[in-house]
């Protein structure tokens, strides 16, 4: 009679191999990786609202420049910058030219000054002294009113004078303020909008769709409807549109951010990678001096890693380019016109390399640098192995990442909602104490500095400082600095769960097809580099003795020796085939 067959468990990981990327959540919100995430995301704000702050005003952006990039395309786009740009600077100069301000009363030389984006200072300024002036008017009548309310030996009718004075003092303040803000509007728009702000707010917001496609259950939405955008277009906008339009319209804006962006995600992308490599195959925590070392010396890697086959279709597109250019030249472009049709088979295999280069970068880029974190290799092992692992079992690349992309969107969310539950209690409870705070528009004070987040979820604001006292606007803009750090903690978690979930997919591709078990990491670090370090195995006669590190110690202080176990001269453990003696 056959034995009978009991099965006591399924190994889930080794069954379903992708269910190894839902550790990804648990790694990635490991605090070192969201540390290197953070401090990543702050040296790209800074650095390009930094370029942003010394670029000239007229090679500025235009509100919302990326989407009208998208919507009508390059040759689109410029016209439409030209009209949003004219209609900007004609209301700014009917503004200087206003007799109202009497900042510069020549419509001609206020046209000028609205090209350079000059006098907003002189204007701001002019502003808000009329508006403090009307504040300084409204304080006059009350008082005035009041006055005259308190001669009247009527109480009610007294108290009622006073408390009609004190309203229509209040609104007066409300509307000055409020229209204050308004007639700066012209202000604001002529110093232009940040190129760098501009690709955040429209990368963020493919972020978002991808979000909300993947909660919708929306993949397809956007390619060929007035559907809601999906996942798919968001992904496509995401690494296409954004990046195409700073490319094409600000090129040198485009070259700069380009090399600190590398740099950061060199550095700081390259560590995180690498912590996610080793925590992913041993289960431990590298410190983040070892990561950054790793990735300090593995800095040229990282960084040509992309870019070497960018510049492989830039020389190969010359072969074609060239063709074009000698057939164009007058009188003897009909003889290379021949000769190149002649010889477009020629022309037809530059294509085919640059399709098939292309196609390996986009499909394959997200596996560079977990390569070079895994493997402790270099750039052109991370191109090899990236290109080889898509195009042998692309179907699995897909699914992976497909998996990685929904899983990550959950993640998301969660993240999300728990940060806007802190901010929302935050906010919530504070504005409680200060029920009775007035900011100097009458309004309260606390939805002035901090409006809180939106019930739609909105975690983003803009302080009113225009309707604050200085320290209050101060008080503000300290307030906003914390608030808007721990927003940041939910780009920090979204740059390290990419980057962990794709170094999971690197050793499942890796597996599939390579036939690398998953615990095979390169590691040069000493035992000092891991937060947590490994069980020492030794072997003793027949039986294999586990010691820690914290127990050697530990029986070193009490009994002055090593493990009472373990003879000092123990081997380490050299695998099955180690030798018994």
């Amino acid at each position: 009679m056959a034995d009978d067959v009991r099965i006591s468990g399924i190994n889930w990981r080794e069954t379903f191999p992708f269910t190894n990327l839902f550790r990804a959540f648990r790694i990635a919100i490991h605090p070192s990786k969201l540390a290197l995430g953070l401090v990543a995301l702050i040296c790209l704000y800074v650095g390009g609202r930094t370029l942003d702050a010394i670029w000239p005003v007229r090679h500025l952006a235009v509100p919302n420049e990326p989407l009208l990039y998208a919507e009508y395309g390059s040759r689109g786009l410029a016209e439409k910058r030209a009209e949003a740009r004219g209609e900007i600077e004609e209301n700014y100069a009917q503004q200087l030219a206003s007799p109202t301000w009497h900042v510069v009363p020549d419509i001609d030389k206020a046209r000028a000054a609205a090209r350079d984006g000059q006098y907003t200072r002189e204007m701001t300024d002019a502003v808000v002294a009329s508006r403090d002036q009307r504040v300084r008017d409204a304080d006059a009548a009350m008082k005035a009113r009041i006055d005259a309310a308190n001669q009247n030996s009527d109480r009610a009718q007294r108290n009622a004078a006073i408390a009609t004075a004190k309203a229509d003092h209040d609104a007066t303040l409300r509307m000055a303020y409020a229209e204050a803000d308004e007639q700066l509007a012209p202000t604001r728009a002529i110093k232009g909008e940040g190129i760098f702000k501009e690709l955040f707010e429209y990368e963020t917001y493919q972020v978002v769709g991808v979000v909300n496609g993947v909660r919708d259950g929306n993949w397809l939405g956007g390619l060929r409807s007035d559907s809601p955008q999906g996942v798919i277009k968001s992904v496509f906008n995401f690494f296409a549109v954004g990046p195409l339009w700073l490319g094409f319209h600000h090129p040198v804006y485009f070259i700069l951010f380009g090399l600190l962006f590398l740099t950061v995600w060199a550095i700081f992308g390259g560590a995180i990678a690498r912590i996610a490599a080793v925590h992913v195959a041993r289960d431990e925590k590298l410190s983040v001096r070892a990561a950054l070392s790793f990735s300090a010396s593995k800095f040229l890697s990282f960084v040509s890693a992309p870019l070497i086959p960018i510049i492989i279709i830039g020389l190969v597109g010359l072969v074609p380019l060239i063709a074009g250019v000698l057939s164009s030249i007058p009188y003897v472009g009909p003889i290379f016109y021949l000769l190149m049709s002649a010889l477009f088979f020629i022309l037809l295999v530059a294509g085919f390399i640059m399709t098939i280069v292309l196609i390996g970068l986009v499909a394959g880029l997200n596996l560079m640098y977990p390569t070079i974190a895994v493997e402790g290799s270099d750039s052109f092992d991370a191109i090899s192995r990236s290109f080889s692992y898509v195009y042998a079992r692309p179907w699995r690349m897909i699914w992976y990442t497909g998996v990685a992309v929904v899983y990550g969107a959950l993640c998301y969310l969660f993240v999300r909602f728990f940060i806007y539950l802190m901010l929302a209690l935050t906010h919530r409870f504070v504005g409680i104490g200060m029920w009775k705070a007035t900011a100097p528009s009458t309004d309260p004070l606390w939805p002035v500095m901090w409006r809180g987040p939106s019930v739609t979820g909105t975690l983003s604001y803009q302080p009113g400082f225009t309707a604050l006292r200085w320290d209050q606007a101060l008080a503000a803009g300290l307030i906003a600095f914390w608030v808007y750090l721990l927003i940041s903690v939910l780009g920090a978690f979204a740059i390290s769960f990419y980057f962990t979930a794709n170094t999971i997919i690197y050793y499942l591709m890796r597996r599939e097809v390579d036939a690398t078990e998953m615990d095979d990491v390169y590691l040069e670090q000493s035992d000092e580099d891991f937060a947590e370090s490994a069980p020492v195995v030794a072997p003793l006669g027949g039986t294999t003795v586990v010691v820690t590190k914290d127990q050697t110690i530990a029986q070193a202080e009490a009994g002055g020796g090593t493990p009472a176990d373990v003879p000092p001269s123990a081997p380490m453990d050299q695998g099955p085939g180690a030798d018994s003696t």
